[in-house]
């Protein structure tokens, strides 16, 4: 008897598979599959501009000054480069865990002066004790309009103090830091529009 349960019991499922199951197809699956996201930031709103912090060289005895405005749509960055000490301006912004994980690249929407800027991102990567910085150089745009452009992420050099080093690579999926920095060892003011920033 106890045979007999086993074999009807497999004749059952048998059957009930053939005959469609759950009626679960392949567009059900699809349905419920986790679609990739893309990171994006714009700035037409007080949320989006209120996450992003200065960093400027007085940390390290510097005399540069920048900071951030909220404008309509967009957020400016300007001030003025002291070479006389450490040289830089930047800003940045804490990222949630894993906002890069489906990104190939960093497109900005922007207007420039001109000067070179660097994006620069941060993951829990450290060099001798320092946290390093994944960076590559904003592509030059014509001053004073407004421009798109992208970076491979697989074009980011790790840096610490502005000086590669040899880290370990770069692991897009622990990006915790967004920045964008100037240091181009000139003296005098800056302004950099940003309307956009995203990451297809």
């Amino acid at each position: 008897m106890k045979h007999k349960y086993k074999y009807l019991a497999a004749f059952a499922l048998n059957s009930f598979l053939l005959a469609g199951g759950f009626n679960v197809s392949a567009q059900t699956l699809q349905s419920t599959t986790p679609q990739a996201t893309m990171m994006k930031i714009e700035f037409d709103n007080r949320e989006d501009f209120a996450a992003w912090r200065v960093v400027n060289d007085g940390v390290m005895g510097g005399k540069s000054e920048g900071g951030i405005l909220s404008k309509d749509g967009y957020m400016n960055f300007s001030g003025t480069i002291n070479t006389n000490g450490g040289g830089f301006s930047s800003i940045r912004k804490w990222m949630e865990p894993g906002a890069f994980e489906d990104a190939q690249a960093l497109t900005f929407k922007i207007r420039s002066d001109g000067r070179k800027y660097q994006v620069n991102l941060r993951t829990g990567a450290r060099y001798w004790g320092r946290s390093v910085a994944y960076r590559a150089d904003i592509p030059a745009t014509p001053a004073g309009e407004w421009a798109e452009v992208s970076i491979k992420l697989t074009d980011l050099s790790p840096s610490v103090f502005g000086r590669n080093v040899k880290a370990r690579a770069f692991d897009k999926s622990d990006v915790r830091i967004l920045g964008i920095i100037l240091a181009d060892g000139q003296d005098g003011p800056f302004n950099l529009d940003i309307k956009e920033i995203k990451a297809p």
